[in-house]
């Protein structure tokens, strides 16, 4: 007992080990894990992105403090009074701290768009490459697939003709060739019943009519003398024979 269910443990073992090692799920793997690539990419440009952002809201504060310091610094100088220029001091203290700061935010800001910079070329790269390999590798799946029909379909003919379909096709096709050959026949029996002869007769007579006409049109366009003109040719009788045409008489 425990032997069978070590059997079959190991078959559904052996399954899976093969079903894994497929190339066609691990090139679907591939692509899967190259696709959640793509969004840690763009959250790289993100936050690259928001320390600009940052750094250059963090220097117009400072720039802003900058000019108001000097503002006030230059207004309590103007005044004169001793009480002005502690407080000219008190400023001209913390401009000089601000200003450090601006300087180390303006270098940071500069460093900060240089990675952005960068990392927006080497994300389009990386994304190319990767839309490349998913191109690629679904390309490599669609011609697994196209292999695996064509294996299947040799398979299945080479059963067809092992098991002799080759005289069963032969029966149907004689089969086909037997109701052409009598859809044929029961049409030349249709109409075999029909009177050939006064469908022949009749299309004469309207040609000889139709020249007729055209003559008519000829003479009355100055292209031949009257005397060439014919009347039209009575319509034949089936059976009978048609009266020549008449010339027509002149002066009349």
């Amino acid at each position: 007992m425990f032997e069978r269910l070590a059997r079959v443990f190991k078959s559904w073992i052996g399954y899976f080990i093969s079903f894994a090692e497929d190339p066609e799920v691990m090139l679907q793997q591939s692509i899967e894990e190259m696709r959640n690539t793509l969004p840690k990419l763009n959250q790289i440009l993100v936050t690259t992105r928001a320390t600009v952002l940052r750094l250059e809201q963090e220097k117009e504060e400072l720039s802003r403090k900058e000019r108001q310091l000097t503002a006030n610094i230059k207004a309590a100088l103007t005044e004169g009074s001793p009480e002005a220029r502690k407080l000219a001091e008190g400023d001209a203290l913390l401009l000089q701290q601000v200003r450090t700061d601006l300087a180390a935010t303006e270098e940071q800001l500069a460093t900060a768009r240089h990675a952005f910079d960068n990392a927006q070329l080497t994300v389009e790269d990386i994304k190319t490459k990767l839309r490349d390999r998913m191109e690629q590798a679904r390309r490599a799946i669609q011609e697994s697939k196209k292999a695996a029909v064509l294996r299947s379909a040799a398979g299945a003919l080479a059963e067809l003709d092992q098991y002799g379909t080759a005289s069963t096709s032969d029966k149907y096709l004689e089969e086909i060739k037997q109701r052409v050959a009598e859809s044929k026949a029961a049409v030349e029996v249709a109409t075999g019943g029909l009177d050939t002869g006064r469908i022949k007769l009749e299309r004469k007579a309207k040609e000889i009519q139709a020249q007729s006409v055209l003559a008519e049109f000829e003479v009355e366009m100055g292209l031949k003398k009257p005397d060439a003109v014919r009347e039209a040719a009575p319509f034949p009788e089936a059976g009978g024979t048609s009266a020549p045409p008449q010339r027509t008489p002149e002066g009349v």
